[in-house]
């Protein structure tokens, strides 16, 4: 299990690759929108909110319940996510990533998790 602290620094880590890249920014510019990371073996839940091209994380208190984006899964999958150790499309795949949000959104995703980590 990924300790709280620890998926902190993943999703940190995550928002500045994202917000250092010199595409994602352009890419994301009109595409506002929060994603809820909920951690479902160790109780957590984070958010990130991607507004005009910046991805921010969210203190625990501030993370909202009515979300555009909702991934659901274990410490580690949603970490390996993060750090770029797996993409997205294959947890989802086998069941262990739940994914609620619109197809057009998943796929942003994906696309903006790999070429965060240049996979």
């Amino acid at each position: 299990m990924t300790p709280p602290a620890e998926m902190e620094n993943v999703l940190r880590q995550f928002a500045l690759q994202f917000n250092t890249s010199p595409e994602l920014p352009k890419m994301t510019r009109g595409w506002d929108r929060t994603i809820l990371v909920q951690a479902q073996d160790a109780g957590w839940v984070r958010a990130l909110r991607v507004e005009a091209g910046r991805v921010a994380l969210l203190g625990a208190a501030e993370a909202p319940g009515g979300a555009e984006i909702v991934l659901q899964g274990t410490s580690d999958v949603l970490a390996a996510i993060f750090r770029g150790e797996m993409s997205p499309t294959e947890p989802y795949l086998d069941g262990s990533l739940i994914v609620r949000s619109t197809e057009a959104d998943m796929m942003k995703l994906d696309i903006f998790t790999l070429m965060v980590w240049g996979e």
